[in-house]
């Protein structure tokens, strides 16, 4: 089966105009059997569709090194769950084992898309901690822990 360039994926791609009324101003597929016969069509290309513009192994760069600080944060806050000692541990001990499930299941995201973008996921130990761009650090109090936490939520949202 001969594969077709993007430019020819482009061509299929024209905007199907509305049988009624001279069609709409703006691309809009009207005709549902067109449209069933370009999903069966492109089904093969998966998650990417000849509108997908961005860099592929750029996009699968990046999503690597968000696996990557998921990975270094779940692991932080599962240790803080269990170094949490104190007054106040219970309650702080349980948000971090919170934190910890909410980071694993973005990891999770970030892994999926990887592959659906034809990509594989980078599960390595070896290097994790560079890839990542918040740090693992284990804090040793109750309050160092939890300013560890909030230094790694900020650099993940500035990154």
């Amino acid at each position: 089966m001969k594969t077709k360039s993007a430019k020819e994926n482009k061509l299929d791609e024209k905007p199907i105009e509305a049988k009624k009324n001279g069609g709409p101003h703006r691309p809009f597929i009207s005709d549902v059997e067109e449209l069933r016969k370009r999903a069966r069509k492109h089904m093969e290309m998966g998650a990417v569709t000849p509108g997908y513009k961005a860099d592929r192994e750029t996009v699968i760069r990046i999503l690597n090194e968000v696996l990557a600080k998921e990975i270094v944060c779940t692991l932080r806050y599962k240790r803080h769950y269990y170094m949490a000692t104190g007054i106040h541990a219970n309650a702080v001990a349980a948000e971090f084992l919170e934190h910890a499930q909410e980071e694993q299941a973005h990891a999770d995201i970030a892994a999926e898309r990887i592959t659906q973008l034809g990509g594989e996921p980078n599960f390595d130990p070896k290097g994790l901690a560079t890839r990542s761009h918040s740090e693992y650090v284990e804090g040793k109090s109750l309050l160092d822990m939890v300013r560890e936490d909030w230094i790694a939520e900020r650099i993940a949202v500035q990154s």
